[in-house]
């Protein structure tokens, strides 16, 4: 738990000023006079001061334990995002086969988490990648090429009637949440350790944008999902759509607003976000016209195509959503 002092500051005669650090910080510290301390200025003009030998010796690392439940999933992805580097997973009673294969299955989803020790009832993970060990703008990009390439390949499927790339498309999704994951993972850690913005590339104050913009590249990633399975619950019927032009268009108009809203953010292009925002009418118009002719179409289809149609709309309404993060200097 943090502590807040309050101290007054002194000047000498020589024009220096002077602050008196907490004395049982320095105790826990082992300072004694002549020490050195690094003291380092944040975007905040904050100041954040730490012991020489905390300062060479890297962080510590982060340790805490769950016990093993019928949330065993959710607790440790928790733990996981918040940034702990060490999860023990406990139990009372001895732990089974089963039980531990199910929490190997469950930390999968984890970049860089790994068993590192075993015993009766308790298994010891470990994150072993370090805080910014990929570039947070190079997960971004990554993140939003597949997304991208998910929501392409759905309606390639979808035209070409391909039910292997439709289902390439929903695995793709695991892929694009562990990107994700580690995303939302990195940027706790830089929120909790405010000096790692700076090496991170961004500012304190950007975290919540990149929050924000993560989790609208993830969301389009699901609706790409949504589109590969109205995708495969079309395939059986051998009957055209017979509107499959106005579907491509639209698809490239989704696709010019996501390519367009994510360099816009990427760069901080205010006049690339604009035009993002410009083509949101247009799109809007072309989703409810093909609604309409969808309702021609026999129901099954009707409500997959409308699906369809409903999915790369709400992906338009994602690309806005990024390109407003994007604020006119």
């Amino acid at each position: 738990m943090s502590t807040t002092h309050l101290r007054k500051v002194l000047k000498t005669k020589s024009g220096s000023f002077l602050l008196a650090v907490p004395k049982n910080w320095a105790l826990r510290m082992n300072l004694k006079s002549g020490d050195q301390v690094f003291i380092e200025e944040l975007d905040d003009g904050a100041l954040l001061v730490k012991a020489r030998v905390e300062a060479e010796g890297g962080e510590k690392l982060s340790e805490t334990s769950i016990e093993y439940s019928d949330t065993l999933e959710r607790d440790l992805l928790g733990r996981y995002l918040i940034g702990h580097d060490i999860i023990k997973v406990t139990s009372k009673l001895k732990l089974t086969l089963e039980q531990k294969e199910r929490i190997k299955k469950a930390i999968a989803p984890l970049i860089g988490v790994e068993v590192i020790e075993e015993r009766a009832n308790e298994i010891t993970l470990q994150c072993l990648l370090s805080p910014l060990a990929v570039p947070l703008r190079s997960l971004f990009q990554r993140a939003n090429v597949i997304a991208q390439q998910m929501r392409e390949d759905s309606i390639k499927a979808l035209i070409e009637r391909d039910v292997e790339l439709a289902q390439s498309v929903v695995k793709r999704d695991e892929d694009l949440n562990r990107i994700y994951f580690l995303i939302v993972r990195q940027l706790r850690t830089i929120i909790r350790n405010p000096r790692l913005a700076e090496k991170a590339g961004i500012k304190l104050y950007e975290c919540l944008d990149y929050r924000l913009a993560a989790k609208s590249i993830e969301s389009i990633g699901d609706e790409a999902v949504s589109i590969a399975k109205s995708t495969i619950r079309l395939l059986p019927c051998n009957t055209k759509l017979g509107i499959e032009q106005e579907i491509i268009e639209l698809s490239n108009l989704v696709d010019r607003m996501h390519n367009s809203a994510f360099n816009a953010f990427m760069k901080s292009d205010y006049d690339l976000s604009v035009q993002v925002i410009g083509l949101s009418s247009r799109m809007r118009g072309m989703a409810d016209e093909l609604n309409i002719k969808a309702l021609k179409l026999p129901p099954t289809m009707a409500f997959n195509v409308s699906s369809v149609v409903t999915s790369l709309r709400i992906i338009g309404e994602i690309s806005v959503d990024i390109a407003d993060l994007v604020i006119k200097p």
